[in-house]
């Protein structure tokens, strides 16, 4: 413009059509400096700036932003806008994510701006995350009453090219208004009779709920840990990518959309004398469809065996420890990481410092377990507050939320003494009640796990059973899954791992995710 001879070269002052102030300020500093600051409220602007400016390295880095703060609410935009200036990167990280939180995605009103070829492009996959074919029907029919004149001509296309008839139920297609099922008939048509043949499962369709052990070697064994899950409804056995750098001892959550997180721990020593680790800050997030762990922005503090909190679309890591200064140190300080912002922020530390502790999630709230101190957090107030204890302190112990009740069951007295008391606390009328004791051999030395499976409680137990055989000791170990009956207050076992598929260390953790067989390393 300013070189090629056209008129702008000559004039002392040039109007640039199309480009925001801040923009062209962000432009030129980049001009001399190779760095931009990005802002959610920039970025698209400084993207269209770097458009016409033709600046594809802002460009990427725009995308880029925009790929890390990727959510249900603005994912949409995201894709439309990367549609409309050809950013095929931009496009298709916006797609997949817009797939695989398909549910939460159609609820957004910017669902309904999406173009005919737009909407296909989204809904002709086979990774998209439903359980039901009937949500990629209904998704189609709000997207088509939103303009109904102007996209109705389009149903019988979308319907050829995106719905998979024969995965609906029956009862669900009659159902269906005659105004649609003309549109189906027609779709059908455009199809043709080989279209039910062969009829691929969404991503989603296949998913299954498993329970996922972690830290599946002794704690100071060189070996790498595997992390093996397990389909019990099946009983095939898989194995989940590992931790990067071989993590131990991590906070792990899995969030209501079945995100699995993990945050912290330390790096295991080869050293059989060592006892004090390097506690981490890493925070990673489990992308199911690669069966990878992407890296999400680190926690502000370095901790061992946090706890992570979903609650009130937040999640919060809470105390742990460290090997510092004097020694070892249990930690007060509690952070909050918001998806949107993509980053932690410090809120206010816990009474008491805490590890070895539980924390679980209700009605918003967040509530801390360990011995003696029972605490409640309200985030909309930062305010944290004491409850009645449990009636018989413990530490190590495990906390779960079933049927408006906090079960914490086993643990560790001050004597030090294992114990496998089980207690229930009724939220609303602040009470703890004593249960029957979880009927363990304490000549096994078990060591157990608590999960929400099925909507049941279930106890994950690993035994080591010791025998000698012509003077010869011999080691073996079972791990075992048992279910509570919260009416009889009795526990059942339900499941036993095959003999010898792995040896769990006593630092493992359990968690329960629905997971893509697929996508897995299948074991057994």
């Amino acid at each position: 413009m300013f070189t090629s001879g056209l008129t702008e070269s000559t004039q002392k002052a040039v109007r640039i059509v199309g480009v925001e102030a801040e923009s062209m300020d962000l432009v030129l500093n980049y001009a001399y400096t190779s760095r931009v600051l990005l802002t959610e409220a920039n970025v698209q602007a400084l993207f269209t700036a770097a458009s016409i400016f033709q600046i594809p390295s802002i460009q990427d880095q725009c995308a880029k932003y925009m790929i890390s703060h990727l959510d249900p609410q603005n994912s949409i935009g995201v894709f439309i806008f990367a549609d409309h200036y050809g950013h095929q990167e931009l496009r298709d990280r916006s797609k997949e994510y817009i797939r695989k939180k398909f549910l939460c995605v159609t609820k957004e009103q910017e669902f309904l701006q999406l173009t005919k070829d737009q909407l296909i492009s989204i809904l002709d996959s086979d990774d998209l995350n439903v359980d039901r074919e009937e949500h990629v029907y209904e998704s189609i029919i709000r997207w088509f009453e939103h303009e109904q004149n102007e996209r109705e001509v389009h149903l019988p296309e979308i319907f050829a090219k995106c719905i998979r008839f024969p995965l609906m139920e029956d009862t669900f297609v009659e159902k269906i208004p005659p105004q649609f099922a003309q549109a189906i008939a027609k779709s059908c048509i455009e199809k043709g009779p080989s279209s039910t043949n062969g009829c691929t499962q969404r991503l989603g369709m296949t998913a299954s709920e498993m329970i996922i052990c972690f830290d599946a070697a002794h704690k100071h064994s060189g070996k790498k840990q595997t992390v093996p899950c397990l389909d019990i409804v099946t009983g095939r056995v898989f194995k989940l990518c590992k931790p990067p750098n071989d993590l131990r001892e991590v906070g792990i959550l899995v969030s209501p959309d079945n995100d699995i997180y993990i945050a912290g721990g330390y790096r295991p020593s080869s050293s059989e004398v060592s006892i004090d680790h390097k506690a981490e800050n890493d925070f990673w997030m489990y992308d199911h469809s690669t069966n990878r762990w992407l890296s999400k922005p680190s926690l502000l503090r370095a901790r061992i065996g946090c706890k992570l909190v979903y609650c009130c679309g937040k999640m919060y890591a809470i105390g742990g420890r460290v090997y510092e200064g004097d020694g070892r140190n249990s930690l007060k300080s509690v952070e909050c990481y918001d998806s949107r912002e993509n980053c932690w922020t410090t809120v206010c530390a816990m009474p008491v410092a805490m590890e070895f502790h539980n924390a679980v999630e209700y009605k918003e709230k967040i509530y801390v377990l360990q011995g003696e101190f029972f605490l409640f957090y309200e985030p909309q107030k930062d305010y944290w507050g004491f409850l009645t204890p449990m009636t018989v302190p413990r530490i190590q112990g495990l906390a779960a939320v079933y049927k408006d009740s906090i079960y914490y069951i086993a643990g560790t007295c001050g004597n030090h003494q294992r114990m496998f008391t089980v207690e229930a606390y009724d939220i609303e009328l602040n009470k703890w009640t004593r249960k029957k004791d979880f009927p363990c051999d304490q000549s096994i030395n078990p060591y157990l796990k608590l999960v929400l499976f099925q909507n049941k409680l279930h106890l994950f137990v690993r035994a080591t059973q010791v025998t000698v055989e012509e003077h010869v000791f011999r080691t073996s170990r079972k791990n075992s899954l048992y279910q509570y009956d919260d009416i009889a207050d009795e526990w059942m076992k339900v499941y036993e791992t095959p003999d010898r598929l792995w040896d769990l260390g006593r630092h493992f953790e359990c968690a329960v995710a629905k997971l893509y067989p697929q996508c897995l390393q299948k074991v057994l």
